[in-house]
């Protein structure tokens, strides 16, 4: 957490907002490079142990759901591979793989995806990576919600069994024939994107993350947030447990650890590219400046625009993501005329 005076806050956000609301008169971005570089701090080995399981995807099934000019689509799914005393909620592991057509053997990148929905954001994005010779993965996640009849602390073992999918995730890719396993990244939105820096942490073999609408810690956004997905969750959960809200906070805090914030000081800025949002009243502009600077003030573009409205740039995240994962991942000339 910051310990800057919110005064500074405040006139930091001042200037930040006049910067970007003159740009976007133009392209309606303000792009801002990394700041300043920090080293990330080594990775405890008790959180390594945490996020350790015991063996590697095995009974995979794929199935092929569409074939296109120049990238197809399928659904993978194995069973979840899980550490002693971590029971599932999602005993499966699902994700659409959209593999590019691209002679050689190409990046991949992991996509996590926002808290609810059927993915059609996602997987346009995820078309437009793989119709430019980037494989991608779009992890599947069922619910990461508060639930009036669990306790609060079940939202701990929904995030490690997140991290756990994710990197059982990467050990398939890393069979996989046509996958480069040096040139490997993450794509993250709203909550796929604080999964994200999560897995910018936990995850080595990810070499690059673009990180968008997210922000931390999960506490706070849970406790402040506007959006009625979070809010009416929240709302149960305080009802039917006779709780008041800072009683709430706290146990959020206290019990989650897979948090994006708190993990933030185990990741490299100059493998970041994140993306956000000066008007957000669903994870809080606040919130996503406080992850912003956690991390160390890695390369960003800032968008006067809110959680949901921020669709209306999506063509400019995709050039950009996409000009982002070849800067740090690689390209050759042909990927360069796509």
């Amino acid at each position: 957490m910051s310990t800057k005076h919110p005064l500074d806050f405040a006139r930091g956000w001042g200037v930040l907002m006049a910067y970007c609301l003159v740009l976007s008169a133009g392209s309606g971005c303000a792009h801002v490079p990394s700041r300043q570089s920090r080293p990330a701090e080594p990775f405890p080995a008790e959180l390594a142990a945490y996020y350790r399981y015991p063996s590697k995807p095995a009974d995979v099934t794929t199935e092929l759901v569409r074939e296109r000019p120049r990238f197809t689509e399928s659904l993978v799914r194995f069973p979840l591979s899980v550490p002693a005393g971590l029971e599932p909620t999602e005993p499966v592991v699902e994700f659409e793989w959209f593999e590019s057509k691209q002679p050689g053997r190409r990046p991949a990148i992991v996509f996590n995806p926002i808290l609810g929905g059927d993915y059609p954001l996602e997987r346009s994005i995820c078309r437009y990576f793989a119709a430019r010779g980037l494989h991608v993965a779009l992890v599947h996640r069922k619910t990461l919600k508060v639930s009036p009849e669990h306790p609060i602390e079940r939202l701990e073992l929904l995030l490690r069994q997140a991290v756990v999918r994710m990197r059982q995730v990467v050990d398939w890719m890393e069979g996989e024939a046509r996958v480069d396993p040096t040139r490997l990244g993450g794509f993250g939105i709203s909550m796929g994107g604080m999964a994200g820096v999560i897995a910018a942490a936990v995850e080595p073999r990810l070499k690059a993350h673009v990180v968008a609408l997210a922000g931390g810690p999960l506490a706070t956004i849970l406790v402040t947030s506007h959006d009625p997905l979070l809010a009416k969750p929240r709302r149960r959960y305080l009802e039917h447990n006779r709780m008041d809200l800072a009683t709430f906070e706290r146990r959020v805090r206290d019990s989650v650890k897979t948090d994006p914030l708190v993990l933030a000081p185990h990741v490299d800025p100059s493998r970041l590219f994140l993306f956000i949002t000066l008007f957000d009243r669903t994870v809080g502009t606040p919130n996503e400046l406080r992850l912003w600077r956690a991390l160390g003030k890695p390369e960003a573009t800032f968008v006067p625009l809110g959680h949901y409205t921020a669709y209306l740039s999506l063509p400019y995240l995709k050039r950009a993501s996409l000009g982002f994962f070849r800067k740090t991942l690689g390209s050759s000339p042909v990927d360069e005329l796509q």
